[in-house]
């Protein structure tokens, strides 16, 4: 999924916004981001004076590559619709110098959405934000057995929700939304795994699917979940949870 990322822009809680950006747009490739360091934006830039109550990507739109492309050497356009932002909260006095590390999450598998009628994607940035020094992350290891007719290979993904004892949802824009998910991961010998990484601290409710490949975005599809658990991160935790 490649985009030409321009910058990003601010919200203040007063209405008004701010934006940084690059001198040129800057192709990201975002699978290339599922693991491993972030893409670093920006360092000591300035922001005018305000609170600061949001953040969102920028995108340059009028300039290629913004596209899907396959395994199989295919590729398809990729048109980019404005998300909504993130929730930030943060001060800049004016003259003043501080520091605000924050780490941007993009949430693929709730942000894009294929057009079969025009053979095409949309990309709507489903973005949340956290406090660089804070990020939690829970990971494991999954065995559980699918029911018929699905598999972790090809369906398997789990969903986090905000909050305890949440009743599991798919991704249809209604009712309970997750607030983060990821497909398994899977090597030669060591099975299937799942890494949801950059967390804000608090309460959730994971859940594990077979049939993640079935959730159309802004559909309601009727998936199956397992057992969902009742979760709780601090700063900088690394939870090890295996689901069997």
């Amino acid at each position: 999924v490649r985009i030409n990322l321009r910058g990003l822009e601010f919200r203040k809680s007063d209405g008004g916004t701010g934006r940084l950006e690059f001198r040129s747009g800057e192709v990201v490739d975002l699978l290339q981001l599922r693991t491993g360091e972030p893409l670093r934006l920006f360092t000591d830039e300035e922001l005018s004076a305000g609170r600061y109550s949001g953040v969102r990507l920028l995108f340059d739109e009028d300039e290629d590559p913004n596209v899907v492309a396959t395994v199989l050497g295919g590729q398809f356009p990729l048109r980019l619709a404005e998300g909504g932002f993130a929730t930030v909260d943060f001060v800049v006095e004016d003259g003043e110098s501080s520091h605000e590390s924050l780490t941007l999450v993009l949430d693929l598998r709730q942000s894009l959405a294929p057009d079969e009628a025009v053979d095409e994607y949309t990309l709507t940035p489903k973005l949340r934000a956290v406090r660089t020094d804070e990020a939690a992350t829970i990971r494991g290891n999954v065995a559980t057995v699918c029911p018929v007719g699905t598999s972790l290979a090809t369906g398997g993904a789990v969903y986090l929700y905000s909050g305890q004892d949440v009743v599991p949802d798919d991704i249809d824009g209604a009712g309970v939304e997750p607030f983060a998910t990821t497909t398994l991961t899977s090597s030669p010998g060591a099975g299937f795994a799942y890494d949801l990484r950059f967390l804000p601290p608090g309460q959730y409710t994971l859940a594990l699917t077979c049939q993640g490949s079935e959730d159309v975005h802004d559909r309601s599809d009727d998936l199956s979940f397992a057992d969902a658990l009742n979760v709780e991160v601090d700063a900088e935790d690394v939870l090890q949870l295996d689901l069997d």
